[in-house]
């Protein structure tokens, strides 16, 4: 009986590898919505990433599927991606970890799921570490360091000031567009502002493009 143990793919994977490209073009980063406190760079946990490849993978008939085995006495994760015509390819990775208890094994469970799956798929997921990584090797967690802003003056002016670019008309849509920058970065008023203002000619033309996206939005 031929070991199936052993195979990293089907035979065939030529339609599995077409869905898998037409899956990546689509494919949007992974948000960056975590701090890893030994480093202090920024990463995409392993939910992010799911965010991230969910649709584009599912509309193109590709399933992922992670398992944890046992293979040759180790544990490791298998990751598979499967298509709608059968094929597959799959990976394993080992999991390592300093403590063999539920923590331990969890840690780096979430760390091999979210390295697989992005090495996989072609998912960029951190600048450097992160917490589960530090987790899984028994490195105790830092508390990270805040990093005092300087005295600003208040939200208000500054929106005041990021208001009195715009038209009296476009106002109202220039507030809900700072607010929509603000909640997908995860970013302070003042930080959004800040950021917005640094190349007002971009700016404008993400503005035109949100006022474009309402017009559409109004006509449905």
């Amino acid at each position: 009986m031929e070991n199936l143990v052993a195979r990293s793919h089907s035979d065939d994977i030529k339609d599995l590898v077409g869905a898998l490209a037409k899956a990546q073009g689509i494919m949007k980063p992974a948000v960056f919505n975590k701090v890893n406190p030994h480093f202090k760079s920024r990463y995409a946990d392993f939910s992010s990433c799911m965010d991230a490849c969910r649709v584009p993978l599912s509309s193109n008939g590709i399933a992922v599927i992670q398992s944890c085995e046992t293979i040759d006495s180790k544990l490791s994760l298998v990751t598979t991606l499967a298509h709608t015509s059968g094929q597959w390819m799959k990976s394993e990775f080992p999991i390592i970890t300093s403590k063999m208890d539920s923590q331990g094994i969890g840690s780096a469970m979430t760390y091999a799921k979210r390295y697989s799956l992005c090495g996989m798929v072609g998912i960029v997921a951190d600048e450097e570490g992160d917490d589960d990584g530090e987790a899984a090797v028994g490195r105790p967690k830092k508390e990270a360091k805040v990093k005092e802003e300087e005295p600003l003056e208040d939200e208000g002016k500054w929106i005041k000031d990021y208001l009195n670019k715009f038209t009296p008309e476009d106002q109202s849509s220039a507030l809900e567009y700072m607010k929509k920058v603000k909640d997908h970065f995860k970013w302070t008023v003042v930080k959004t502002i800040q950021e917005l203002l640094k190349d007002e000619v971009k700016l404008f033309d993400k503005f035109k493009e949100h006022k474009r996206q309402i017009k559409k939005t109004e006509i449905a």
